[in-house]
């Protein structure tokens, strides 16, 4: 039998720990752009993909449990967020409308499901630290038409570093990833040892932290930089 959310038009996020995921992944990305939308992509066996475009040009995604119509939907972030906060306490459905369909507005292809080949393991904490650092920066130099390009095309971090084919993160990758929360933080402060872990596929680059991935092009089909 198919999922309900997959004929009746309808999100399904019956887990209130998914939905508490998701809702903070929606603030999350509302605060880095009031007017976001979200791409939710079906995975199977009761799983989607919420895609989110960050404003520095990479791709954030949470996988959860959950089946959205057709297996492919865009809608607004604050749409989405409004539904989930109107959810009756103890709903046991997670039935939730996506609104309006805004496919239009979603720009750029998503990347590959597989095929990424492991590049390195970084602490995360160095993320946290690129990203303060990021921030003291950003607050000395952003000016009436936003950071500077300059600041988010610099290369934060370079793995595979000693070798013919070292991988540069910029920080735009770094702002989107921790940006989003999907490093495990508190008061700046990683868990001890917690990993990020880097892949790579062609043109694309993959971060994955605990509780999301950032993927970003390398190429020239890069989004235009946040202005």
């Amino acid at each position: 039998m198919s999922a309900p959310g997959a004929t009746d038009g309808m999100i399904y996020v019956p887990d209130p720990a998914d939905r508490d995921d998701l809702r903070t992944l929606l603030r999350r990305v509302l605060r880095l752009d009031e007017a976001a939308v979200v791409r939710l992509t079906g995975v199977g066996e009761g799983r989607m993909r919420v895609w989110a475009r960050t404003p520095f040009g990479a791709l954030a995604v949470r996988v959860l449990r959950g089946d959205c119509p057709g297996g492919d939907v865009v809608c607004g972030a604050d749409h989405l967020l409004t539904e989930l906060d109107i959810l009756p306490q103890g709903d046991a459905e997670g039935a939730i409308d996506p609104g309006m369909p805004l496919l239009s507005a979603w720009q750029g292809l998503l990347p590959p499901a597989d095929g990424f080949h492991r590049v390195e393991d970084v602490p995360a904490q160095v993320l946290l630290d690129l990203t303060e650092s990021g921030r003291e920066a950003a607050r000395e130099s952003a000016g009436p038409a936003g950071l500077p390009p300059s600041l988010l095309d610099q290369v934060a971090l370079t793995v595979r570093a000693d070798s013919d084919a070292p991988v540069g993160i910029d920080m735009r990758t770094v702002f989107s990833l921790v940006m989003c929360g999907f490093v495990p933080e508190r008061g700046g402060r990683a868990p001890e040892g917690e990993p990020v872990r880097v892949s790579e596929r062609g043109a694309w680059l993959r971060i994955d932290a605990r509780y999301g991935t950032v993927y970003r092009r390398t190429d020239a089909l890069t989004l235009e930089p946040l202005r």
